[in-house]
Formats: C-alpha cells, sequence, structure tokens
C-alpha cells in the first residue's frame, strides 16, 4: 500500500523560480519517502536534497508526540548527470555512519541517489533484478509508452511494470495533465531565457567597462576593438 501525501500541484506553483516537484509517500509500514527527478546538474545538488529530506523527517511530529513514533524517511533522487563522476556505481546510499569504526548509527535517515547516465544497459534481455528493470522503465519508459516498440517478455514478466506503463499513457492522454506539462515546459523556457538574456546584458556590460580601462591607459581605438569585440561606436567616450 502507498500513500501520496502531496497529490495535488497548483499550476501556478509552477511557475516559481527553483520549484521542487518532488513526490511525497508513505508505505504501508509508516515509512516516508521524498522522490525526485533532477534533469539539469546544479551546485549544492546535495546539500538541497539532505534539506528536503530532513524537512520531510522533522515535520512528522505532532505537539505532544514522542520521538518513537518517527518514521524512517527515505530520499530518493534520480538524476540524469553524472553526481558523482569519481565512482562507478550509478546506485549509492548514504546514512549517518562513523567512518572510524564502519557503524552506522541509524537508518532511519536514508538517502539513494540513482545516476542515470552510468546505466547504459538499454537492451531488456539483460536486465536480471527487479532494480535494472524499473530503472530501464523510468530510462526507456517513453519507447514503450509511446508504442514504438514492444514491451519485452523480461519486463512483462516484473509485477507492476505493465500497470505502471499503461498509467504513464492513461496520464499522458488527460487534457490537464499534458497542460501542466506543458506549462512547466514554457515556465522553464521563460527562465532560460531570462538567465540568458541577463548573462549578455552583463557580458555587454563588462566589454564597456574593459573598453573605457583601456581607453584610459591610452590605448587606440582599434586595438580595443580587436580586445573587447565592440564595434568602434558602442565604446564609451
Amino acid at each position: 500500500d502507498l500513500q501520496i501525501l502531496n497529490p495535488q500541484i497548483d499550476k501556478e506553483y509552477l511557475k516559481e523560480k527553483g520549484v521542487i516537484l518532488d513526490v511525497r509517500a508513505r508505505d504501508s509500514r509508516g515509512c516516508q519517502y521524498n522522490i525526485e527527478v533532477q534533469v539539469t546538474d546544479e551546485p549544492s545538488y546535495v546539500e538541497r536534497a539532505v534539506f528536503y529530506l530532513a524537512r520531510l523527517f522533522g515535520g512528522q511530529l505532532e505537539q505532544g508526540e514522542h520521538y518513537t513514533c518517527l518514521a524512517k524517511t527515505i530520499g530518493i533522487s534520480l538524476v540524469d548527470f553524472e553526481l558523482f563522476p569519481d565512482m562507478e556505481d550509478l546506485h549509492s546510499t548514504y546514512r549517518f555512519h562513523d567512518a572510524a569504526h564502519h557503524r552506522d548509527l541509524t537508518d532511519i535517515l536514508e538517502m539513494h541517489f540513482v545516476e542515470l547516465p552510468k546505466f547504459t544497459k538499454d537492451k531488456p534481455h539483460v536486465l536480471r533484478t527487479p532494480f535494472e528493470k524499473w530503472l530501464h522503465v523510468l530510462k526507456f519508459g517513453e519507447l514503450y509508452e509511446s508504442g514504438l516498440r514492444s514491451l519485452p517478455e523480461a519486463l512483462r514478466n516484473e509485477e507492476g511494470i505493465e500497470m505502471a506503463l499503461d498509467a504513464m499513457k492513461q496520464a499522458w492522454c488527460k487534457d490537464e495533465v499534458r497542460e501542466m506539462i506543458e506549462f512547466r515546459k514554457k515556465a522553464l523556457w521563460d527562465e532560460a531565457s531570462r538567465l540568458e538574456r541577463s548573462r549578455r546584458e552583463g557580458k555587454a556590460e563588462g566589454k564597456a567597462e574593459v573598453a573605457c580601462r583601456m581607453r584610459n591607459l591610452g590605448f587606440d581605438l582599434d586595438s580595443i576593438v580587436i580586445a573587447t569585440g565592440l564595434r568602434k561606436d558602442e565604446i564609451p567616450e
């Protein structure tokens, strides 16, 4: 059994810069999960993942409840970039650990990182474990969801996979789901355009500042043009 703790997403929320679209869930044992798919690399991603997991963990207790009521809380990050390029493993797990004595303090907080670029097994007949099969569906599911390829037997035999792919198809057929996806894409494009415009403006301002300094140092116009790439009429007097 699984309960989704944040089933609704406000469309206007998707416009916000840096919005975190995590899925939070609780299983029949009471364990909590924070699941995120991150497409682009960004600074301090690990710190951000730890922060959101800690916030989910710390928000469990109501006033007067005892610490024994705290449930195990697990963070799962599926990232489409190499987060740990110095390791070959595509799946890494982290807990509170005493490095000197090789002993875990507790597993009540646990973080899993799955680096999708390290998963290159795109031939389903070599997929052996449930983890590999589900990871294949997560990475290449659109091939089957769109009907481009029939579902291989290795995947059909794994319980839940056909149901998951069918749910993907049904979700994509809903107008509101497609609208949310397109709305989010547009918000990301708008943000990328804004950043690129700011970058270009900052670069232009930097060139103008360099041109001013060169001019004050007595460089001729031709030298300034070569050094900055500005046209003569763009060089400040």
